[in-house]
């Protein structure tokens, strides 16, 4: 997982307009791909249809979207289309992009100098896009509990290396940043806790990409331990607290009374 960088307020909401993804004033994207955007990720395969980029007139296009700052400092789109052909780094060897194109490995990691720095880089391949995905490590962020387990700085540093960690009720995670939710498990759904600023924030993911086996995908588990049980409630907590603060703040609104811009965490 990449710890999440944005707040909703910094979504180009312009840009998603010309494209086809707000409605009113609010992005239509779901839920899982906001905070894809929000957490430094790409959103899942999107199809864009009838729209205008930089003069073309393009009727429908696959693409995954992330964020990145221009030179005005703002958070602008970053296209990610589905290419042809794969292209491997030069850092990588072939029968590394190899392992990876086939499944065979979800990610390896590499020592590189860049700009006269060396970089500890996650390099995965983005089968939908035909892509190789490299991110620093630095930016990867292990999971505080997972399904209400906590994780041991061991398994924190070794989730921050992109390796897989497995959890003593049987779940195993590793990072993954060329999925929405960033992270891959042999389970369907998980609930994680990260610590935040404002303390711990709970987040419900479903649908996770799978591990990886000696044969490519492994099977993933589609039962709920009671860990994760527990944990859901947890979420259900924070969401109805955050219902709950939208609603007295809306209230406050048409009442004529102010409220200030303070927010929850996600």
């Amino acid at each position: 997982m990449l710890s999440p960088i944005l707040t909703e307020k910094d979504l180009p909401l312009e840009e998603l307009k010309k494209i086809g993804l707000v409605d009113g004033e609010k992005p239509t994207l779901e839920k899982k791909d906001i905070q894809a955007l929000l957490s430094g990720n790409r959103t899942g395969l999107l199809t864009l249809e009838n729209f205008n980029y930089y003069g073309m007139e393009i009727a429908s296009l696959n693409v995954k979207l992330s964020l990145a700052k221009n030179n005005l400092n703002e958070q602008t789109l970053v296209y990610h289309p589905v290419y042809k052909q794969a292209m491997y780094p030069s850092f990588v060897s072939m029968n590394e992009a190899d392992e990876l194109i086939t499944g065979l490995r979800a990610n390896i990691v590499k020592e590189v100098n860049r700009d006269g720095r060396d970089k500890e880089l996650m390099v995965e391949y983005d089968h939908d896009t035909k892509e190789f995905v490299m991110t620093d490590t630095l930016r990867l962020k292990a999971p505080h509990e997972v399904n209400g387990i906590p994780l041991s700085p061991y398994q924190k540093e070794r989730y921050r290396k992109g390796r897989e960690i497995e959890l003593e009720d049987g779940t195993r995670i590793q990072a993954s940043t060329s999925s929405p939710d960033g992270i891959r498990s042999n389970r369907m759904a998980l609930v994680v806790s990260l610590l935040m600023d404002g303390g711990i924030s709970y987040l419900l993911l479903q649908g996770l990409k799978a591990l990886t086996a000696e044969k490519g995908k492994s099977n993933q588990l589609s039962e709920k331990s009671p860990g994760f049980e527990a944990a859901k409630k947890q979420y259900e907590q924070q969401e109805s607290g955050l219902s709950s603060t939208v609603l007295k703040q809306n209230e406050s609104v048409l009442s004529g009374r102010g409220y200030g811009r303070g927010g929850i965490s996600r």
